[in-house]
């Protein structure tokens, strides 16, 4: 077994350093443009003594070559932006797998980590299937559920499942010479990765845990869920059910409660509280009880 590793993403290193071990990596292509892992994955790739390839997603015949000459008879594609056409996918003789860190066809996409985390899914998917023409669909090969634990970050999330992911990749790899399994279809409504309005927070609306989904969702690939304080925009990075004892009317967004010992707690759309325990503010990671020290107040709003 011979393997072409399509990737830009770190969550893919333990997959590689699992074949590596066997000798089955024959290559590793990236993208020809500036992603936030590609440097660290062309210099592993150096040091393991891996070919690497920058392919820029139209110049076939190059790569094709190339393929020869690693004579690889499957791919991977764990993390990669580009889609990979019909031309190359069929060069490989048992065609190229595909990891995806949701189920399908229900979080197609680009980001369904975040998705799934936002919607509050208890359990995350890892797919593995054979590619075709359309994206994220194609041959299942193998799947598995993992559970989300409460409270947990995506950034932990996503590097369990990349551990977790590595386990059955050999298998998954072996599995794709059966061309059996059903054919998950093509999802026409693929998310898309998620923009400034699908990070804000919308305290009239959102309960406690909708809006603890979302602050977990977005920590720490997208920098936070978005909120504003005193007419300056603030990222929530970490959250906290919480039991609070107070009197007076309050709308939700309000802070019903802060000071420097037990930090800051909002109601939330429900009558239910979160104590806000990270938050960033103008480049600043600063602390809930920080930032009550600093003056925030009881009855002071989030917008």
């Amino acid at each position: 077994m011979r393997i072409v590793i399509f990737t830009q993403c770190s969550w893919s290193l333990p997959s590689i350093q699992k074949l590596v071990q066997n000798d089955q990596v024959a290559g590793i292509v990236i993208p020809n443009k500036e992603v936030p892992d590609r440097k660290m994955i062309v210099e592993i790739s150096k040091n393991l003594n891996i070919d690497v390839y920058s392919w820029d997603g139209k110049e076939n015949q190059a790569i094709l070559k190339w393929f020869e000459h690693t004579q690889a008879d499957r791919g991977l594609s764990f993390g990669f932006s580009y889609k990979i056409p019909k031309e190359i996918f069929e060069s490989f003789q048992f065609g190229v797998l595909n990891v995806h860190f949701g189920k399908l066809p229900k979080y197609a996409g680009a980001a369904p980590l975040f998705w799934a985390m936002k919607n509050g899914e208890r359990f995350v998917t890892i797919t593995y299937h054979e590619i075709d023409e359309n994206w994220d669909a194609g041959r299942m090969v193998l799947e598995f559920d993992v559970p989300v634990f409460p409270g947990e970050p995506i950034g932990l999330l996503a590097s369990r499942l990349a551990t977790l992911s590595a386990n059955e990749i050999e298998k998954a790899l072996l599995q794709l010479e059966l061309k059996t399994g059903e054919i998950i279809p093509a999802n026409s409504k693929n998310e898309s990765r998620p923009d400034q309005t699908d990070l804000l927070i919308d305290w009239k609306k959102q309960t406690a845990d909708q809006v603890e989904f979302l602050v977990n969702a977005a920590n720490p690939h997208y920098g936070g869920a978005i909120t504003n304080f005193r007419g300056s925009e603030i990222r929530i990075l970490e959250v906290s059910p919480a039991d609070v004892n107070v009197t007076g009317i309050f709308s939700p967004g309000t802070i019903v409660y802060a000071d420097a010992t037990y930090g800051i707690f909002v109601l939330c759309s429900d009558y239910k509280y979160l104590r806000l325990n990270i938050l960033q503010i103008e480049g600043t990671i600063i602390t809930g009880t920080k930032l009550a020290a600093l003056g925030v107040k009881p009855f002071e709003k989030f917008n």
